[in-house]
């Protein structure tokens, strides 16, 4: 059974500046992903602007955190994912699927990243995800996890992006 995850943050930018100004920028990336989300490593492995959309891929490290014993077993002290994203310019739909380092026949997580205008300046990202973990006794929990540190990330990135938003001057 799989867990359905939908996270909707406003950013004090439009439609245009969240797109165009910074969610492919490297160094709103590197801080976001090192600074604000204090992953142990970020790294951009692919990134290919074509005509019709930017096919991308991430490498990340981030912090587990405390875990009880069993996952923390079957996870083990450190993992890295990619996140392979396909962002579609006319629809503005970024589309990504992680492929953890460890288990990848076990974890699926595929979701979906767009915007809505919200109002003279600002905008909500909304991210809308499928988390499935096809670990024995421990898929539901695992699940549950992943929806709520991923809850917890993007709301840190979103305090993040408006603050560095503002930095600049966006």
């Amino acid at each position: 059974m799989a867990t359905q995850v939908r996270i909707v943050h406003t950013y004090n930018v439009s439609e245009d500046t969240f797109w165009d100004k910074l969610f492919f920028d490297e160094e709103y990336n590197r801080r976001m992903y090192l600074e604000a989300l204090k992953f142990h490593d970020w790294k951009v492995e692919k990134h290919e602007d074509k005509p019709t959309e930017v096919v991308r891929s991430i490498n990340v490290a981030p912090q587990l955190g405390d875990l009880p014993g069993p996952m923390k077993k079957v996870l083990g002290d450190n993992i890295r994912y990619t996140e392979a994203g396909v962002y579609d310019k006319a629809k503005r739909r970024y589309r990504i699927t992680i492929v953890p380092s460890r288990l990848v026949d076990k974890i699926k997580l595929n979701g979906e990243l767009f915007t809505e205008p919200e109002s003279e300046g600002k905008c909500r990202r909304i991210f809308e995800a499928t988390v499935e973990v096809k670990v024995p006794f421990l898929g539901g929990e695992m699940e549950k996890r992943f929806a709520s540190a991923l809850e917890k990330s993007y709301g840190v990135g979103a305090k993040f992006t408006n603050r560095y938003a503002e930095e600049k001057g966006l």
